[in-house]
This record gives C-alpha cells, sequence and structure tokens, in this order.
C-alpha cells in the first residue's frame, strides 16, 4: 500500500476512535456521584437555589446527559473543548500553558531512556551470562518493579534533602526571571532570550524528574534490546560474519544492531506515549507544572471539561505516537507492508 494511502487511512480510522474515547470519556464523567458546582461554591451559595441554578444554566448542567454530550461534540468540531468551571478559562488556553512543560520533561525522559537503554541491552547481550549481563537485568528489573512515585520520595530525599546535588520541586529557580514565552519550553526559550543563567537552572530542575520518569522506560527498553539482541546474534549470518574474521564490535553493530532496531522502536514509541500519559505521579511529587498535574487537579475538584480535554490530548498523542511507529518499521524493514 502506498505511503499516502496508507496515510489517508489511518486518519480516517482515528476520527472515530477518537469520538470514541469523547464518549467513554463522558461516560465515566457522568457516573460519577458528585457535583462539581459543590467545588467551586461555598455552603452559603450551595444553600441559595436561585445561584446554584444559574451556575448549572451557565456550564449545562441542567441539561440531559445526551443533550450535554452532543453540546460537547458540537463543539469539538469546532476546536473548542470548553471551559473550565475552576479556571473560568478555555481548556485550550490552559493546555497550551501547561504542556509544553509535560513535553519538555518527557522529551528529557526519553532522551535518558535511549541513551541509556539502547546501550545497556546491546552491551547486555553482547556479554551474556557475564556479570555485566547481570547486572544489566538487575538494573532494568528494579526500574520495571519500583513505583513511579515511590522512586521519586527517595529521590528528593536522598539528592535534594540529605546530599544537596539537586534543586528542589519545580521548573526553575523562583528567584530568576523566566524568558519571554516563545514555545513554552523552558530550556529553549531561555536560549533563545540568552538567559544562560536560566537555561542552567531548568536543565538542572529537569534532571532529577526525568531520570525518576524515564527509569521504567529505560528498564524496558534495555530488556526488549537485550532480547532482540540475543536472537538475532545466534542467526546463521551472524555465525556467517565471524567467520568471514570480522572483530566482534563490527558484527555486533553493523550486523546485529539494525536488525534487532524493530521491536527497540516500537518500545521507544510505546515508551514515549507512556511518558506522556505517565508524568502525572512525576509532575505531582516533583510540583512540575505540566498537563499531568492540571489534570490532577481538575479530578480533585470534578472539573470535567479539562478531564475531558486531557483524555482526547493523550488519546491523540497515543495514536499519533503509533503511527509513527508503524512507518518507521516499514522505512527500516522494506519487507514490512504498510497495510
Amino acid at each position: 500500500m502506498p505511503l499516502l494511502a496508507y496515510l489517508a487511512r489511518r486518519v480516517l480510522v482515528t476520527i472515530p476512535l477518537l469520538f470514541l474515547v469523547t464518549l467513554l470519556g463522558f461516560i465515566i464523567t457522568y457516573l460519577i456521584p458528585a457535583d462539581p458546582l459543590a467545588m467551586v461554591l461555598s455552603e452559603r451559595a450551595m444553600a441559595n437555589p436561585q445561584i446554584v441554578q444559574a451556575y448549572r444554566e451557565r456550564w449545562g448542567l441542567d441539561k440531559p446527559p445526551h443533550e450535554r454530550y452532543l453540546i460537547y461534540v458540537g463543539n469539538l468540531i469546532r476546536g473548542d473543548l470548553g471551559e473550565s468551571i475552576v479556571t473560568q478559562q478555555s481548556v485550550s488556553a490552559d493546555i497550551a500553558r501547561y504542556f509544553p512543560a509535560t513535553v519538555e520533561l518527557a522529551v528529557a525522559a526519553t532522551l535518558i531512556a535511549v541513551v541509556l537503554g539502547v546501550p545497556l541491552g546491546v552491551i547486555a547481550a553482547a556479554q551474556r551470562e557475564k556479570l555485566v549481563d547481570h547486572a544489566a537485568r538487575v538494573i532494568s528489573l528494579i526500574g520495571v518493579c519500583v513505583p513511579v512515585f515511590w522512586l521519586g520520595l527517595l529521590a528528593l530525599s536522598l539528592f535534594y534533602y540529605r546530599l544537596q546535588w539537586m534543586p528542589g520541586p519545580g521548573r526553575v529557580n523562583p528567584r530568576l526571571e523566566p524568558p519571554p514565552v516563545v514555545t513554552g519550553l523552558l530550556t529553549v526559550d531561555s536560549l533563545l532570550a540568552g538567559r544562560g543563567d536560566v537555561f542552567a537552572s531548568a536543565l538542572h530542575h529537569l534532571m532529577l524528574p526525568s531520570l525518576v520518569l524515564g527509569a521504567y522506560s529505560m528498564s524496558l527498553i534495555t530488556r526488549i534490546v537485550r532480547s532482540a539482541m540475543i536472537e538475532v546474534l545466534q542467526q546463521d549470518y551472524i555465525r556467517t560474519a565471524r567467520s568471514k574474521g570480522l572483530i566482534e564490535r563490527a558484527v555486533v553493530v553493523r550486523h546485529a544492531l539494525r536488525n534487532a532496531a524493530l521491536p527497540a522502536v516500537t518500545a521507544i514509541g510505546l515508551a514515549f506515549g507512556n511518558l506522556m500519559a505517565g508524568a502525572v505521579m512525576t509532575e505531582t511529587v516533583f510540583a512540575w507544572p505540566g498537563i499531568g498535574r492540571y489534570a490532577v487537579e481538575s479530578a480533585i475538584k470534578l472539573d470535567f471539561a479539562p478531564i475531558m480535554g486531557v483524555t482526547l490530548l493523550v488519546a491523540v498523542i497515543y495514536i499519533a505516537v503509533n503511527f509513527v511507529v508503524d512507518v518507521s518499521y516499514a522505512l527500516l524493514n522494506p519487507r514490512v507492508r504498510l497495510s
């Protein structure tokens, strides 16, 4: 199937999938037995039926569920994600403000996971059943098993409170004046503004949460790359390459790693999607002003429009990442058909 036809087909499949996500999200939020107005109005205001009715009419809470859903879908088609009851701003504006911080964190965590995970998996496979392999397996097992929130609290306690090697929660030193917002990515905006002090502080604040967030993905990538490499290293063409007198490094890097890249690409793509969606705990522990923290605060206050907006955003990211992975598959291995 040609690439353009494949692109068009995937886009067409995506549309009903996104509407299914909105329907499921709406049903789940509707089934929650709580009144969102109770979270934003005082007890005195809640005791006044006129005030309560006025708020219900303003936010559409007086309409039946199916009518509210149809109104939401109609607004969504026009690009309107609704308005937050708590911030009283459009959800699109709130997401645009919080999303860059999550992207910055997820990209840094993915880079750490790939830079550490791929070489560790390759070395573990090349040194199978040796000390390096055992150490890599133990590290990857710990990274997969340890919960992110517990690892985050442990990292803060050790590197911030006791050793004081890392800064505390937040994106930057609050004493520094932030640069003008261009991309929302603090490290990029500080470079564009020529603010080396802000860049250094932002990078320093980014290290610990990205290490914590990337630990699980790094472990997952290590395990998948190791398994793929072990399978490839047992193939006949690898024995042929060795029999020709090639050095082991050339056999591993030039012949084995390329053929083991397909499962690694899948793992990296899914890891990025998981990082975007799983940044909730990390952002909460490190007071990181990203989309995950925004979703948690919205859920606590029963602010349904932001919850739906974030759910839809995460679904779009997952779909986009899976699409990129599928195309990468076909580009890396022409024998894989886009179908």
